[in-house]
């Protein structure tokens, strides 16, 4: 009987059986070597890089009710834009179960598990995240993982990452240092290759709209800084051309026109779901149509591609 659950979950392990002396681990590379062999499936994509902006709405990207979003909005990220209209990406609006806040929304999109509102507790006094999940099951096969941002990740995985820089998310007043610490590093990163996937956690959209809500003069400043990001992903993706990149965009939760989150409403649980990629290209594409999954899949598949 297969069971799952914290207290079933044990990290794989190719050590010999209890009592005898442990083998040593294998180096990641030809950890990563030996899952590829072993599975006989060619890899879709080398390398994920998962973008975190905190609190996006997704009709901010994508529109609602099958037309596009608002003039001010389209003009905000013009290359994310662009990308849609020539069938570059796809969009998703990923509806979020509640409750919608950050940490339990993490940890739905890398295990499939679907918190509870004590989560929203554990939100301010997040403990590491033992259950099954892809980050975990990456980090076996050898895949090395570099986190930049919010340190929700760091203290929910905190022995996992080959590289850290975290920022805290409880300083609701700064829009500015908060991304700015993830994008300092993107040049280094975007052009190393000892790694596998690359989550970026940006923080400052959310913040914004905590000070101002959904029509804050902040909103569509930083809707330009994340464009500009993207758009830096994007063409450091096309330079490389022997190297296979999928670039995820999500957001954990939407957010009200107050720029609250954390209840079920629509404005909260509208997340989106972007994927960026040579599979994602497609010849003919209607990119405001209302495409809708559930966050925890389109963030598992997400994962799971990159595992594969």
């Amino acid at each position: 009987m297969e069971c799952s659950g914290a207290e079933s979950f044990q990290m794989p392990s190719c050590g010999s059986v209890s009592g005898a002396e442990e083998e040593p681990a294998l180096p990641p590379d030809q950890l990563r070597s030996l899952y590829r062999e072993i599975s006989g499936v060619p890899p879709v994509y080398d390398r994920l890089i998962l973008m975190v902006i905190d609190g996006l709405p997704a009709e901010f990207v994508l529109g609602r009710g099958g037309k596009p979003p608002i003039r001010e909005m389209m003009e905000s990220m013009p290359y994310t834009q662009s990308l849609l209209a020539g069938c570059k990406a796809v969009g998703y609006h990923a509806k979020a179960a509640p409750p919608t806040v950050t940490m339990p929304r993490l940890k739905a999109m890398v295990s499939g598990a679907i918190g509870g509102f004590l989560d929203v507790a554990f939100n301010f006094n997040t403990q590491a995240f033992v259950e099954d999940n892809l980050l975990d099951q990456l980090h076996m096969i050898g895949s090395k993982l570099v986190m930049l941002g919010d340190e929700t990740w760091i203290k929910l995985f905190p022995t996992l990452f080959y590289r850290q820089d975290g920022v805290s998310s409880f300083y609701v007043r700064d829009t500015i240092e908060v991304d700015l610490n993830v994008s300092r590093h993107l040049e280094f990163e975007l052009a190393a290759k000892d790694w596998s996937a690359l989550i970026l956690h940006y923080l400052g959209l959310d913040h914004a709209g905590h000070i101002g809500g959904r029509q804050s003069i902040l909103m569509t400043q930083k809707m330009k800084e994340m464009d500009d990001v993207i758009r830096r992903v994007h063409a450091a993706s096309i330079l490389d051309k022997m190297d296979k990149t999928l670039l995820v965009v999500v957001s954990d939760h939407g957010m009200t026109e107050g720029g609250n989150h954390g209840g079920s409403s629509y404005e909260e649980t509208d997340s989106l779901a972007l994927f960026i990629g040579h599979s994602a290209e497609r010849s003919d594409c209607s990119p405001y149509d209302q495409n809708e999954v559930l966050q925890v899949k389109s963030g598992l598949f997400a994962l799971r591609i990159q595992a594969e």
